[in-house]
Formats: C-alpha cells, structure tokens, sequence
C-alpha cells in the first residue's frame, strides 16, 4: 500500500461530483485489497453488500460488478486464500504477475521504478513504511489512484494529476494483466475479479478520454 507524504491544499472546485468520486475511490479501494491478499471474510460481505455504490443499469462496469457482488457471495475464503496464493504467490515464478514491469515492454525495471518513485514523490506519495511490494504493483497503483481521486476534493489540479498518473502507469497494462488472470486455469474467484477490474479501469480510460 501507499501513503500521502505531503498535506494538500484546498484548491479549485472539483470536476466531478463528489458521490461519483466517492464510488471511483472505494472501488480503486476494492481493487487495491484484492490485490495485495486474498479477501477476508469482511471484506467479501463489503462487496455484498455495496448494491448502491453504482447506478443499477446495464453498463459493462455494473454487470462487472453484479458479477463480483455474486462470486464474494458465495466464495470460501479458505478456498479464495488458496487461489491467490497459488496464482499470485506460488513458489519461484508465480503463474500470473501483478507488477507493471511484466508486461510495459521496452522499459527495464530498474528504469521504471526509478521514474514511478520520482513521480510519486512529486505529488506526495512514497511506499508506506513495512510494504514488502514494489510501487509497480497493481495493488499500489490502484491505492495512488484512490488517494488521488480523494485529493481531488482538495487540489487545484486533482483531476490532470488522475489523468497523468492513470496515463503513464495504468492504462498501458493494466487489459494485458486482466486477460492474463482470466485465461489462467488456476482462476475461479480471481477471474471475476478480473473481469470488473478491466471494465472498471476501461471505464476510467474513457473517463479520462484516453481511449
């Protein structure tokens, strides 16, 4: 996970409305636990029980989500445990990687890393103090996401520090990463969650106009 290292200061009024950046942060939130361990117990009835947080129609992003609401319904977590540390985890190379290095070709690592760490410290985040994960981590990158989506309440350019971060170290990975998960045998739980991650993070490509 990621942590804010500098206090931010009251600016422009946002761009978009607060509720639907409430739902953009809780569901960068979603992701963020999904990715970093298997869901607890509480945080499957959360998913379960957040039929508000997006409108009820028939976009992609809801049905994702109703797909998502579903599987945390009636997932073991024991059984979810398993699935994440054997996709995820393993012993050696895990079948599946999690980190945008894997998949941004034509950028080594150590180069990536380098500009990520120089990027976050530029608009106040660093890797929290005991994280065992690169910042080049699904899960850290969606947990920037969610601190930046809040702090658009508060900054002048909340929303072109979204777009910019989004830019350079999301979207030019993160649909490889989602079919990587789903076409992997070893996914139950972890396909679904894939599939609303990629129609979550489309929808923000749109959002952005990035697409």
């Amino acid at each position: 996970m990621m942590m804010a290292t500098t206090e931010n200061v009251i600016g422009a009024a946002p761009v978009a409305a607060a509720a639907e950046n409430d739902a953009r942060a809780a569901l960068y939130a979603v992701l963020a636990h999904l990715f970093i361990s298997s869901p607890s117990a509480e945080l499957l009835r959360h998913i379960v029980d957040s039929r508000k947080l997006l409108a009820d129609d028939a976009s992609p992003l809801v049905q994702e989500w109703n797909k998502l609401r579903a599987a945390a319904e009636v997932a073991q977590v024991d059984a979810v445990r398993g699935e994440f540390d054997e996709v995820f985890v393993g012993t050696g190379r895990p079948p599946v990687s999690l980190y945008a290095s894997s998949y941004m070709s034509g950028r080594q690592r150590g180069q990536l890393l380098a500009e990520l760490r120089d990027d976050l410290g530029h608009i106040g985040y660093a890797r929290a103090e005991g994280s065992e994960e690169y910042e080049d981590h699904l899960s850290a990158l969606c947990d920037v996401m969610r601190g930046l989506v809040i702090d658009e309440m508060a900054t002048a350019d909340g929303f072109e520090r979204q777009k910019v971060f989004f830019r350079d170290y999301l979207a030019p990975w993160y649909g490889r990463a989602a079919e990587t998960i789903c076409k992997c045998e070893r996914t139950d739980f972890y396909r679904i969650v894939a599939g609303f991650a990629n129609a979550f993070l489309t929808n923000e490509t749109e959002y952005f106009e990035l697409a």
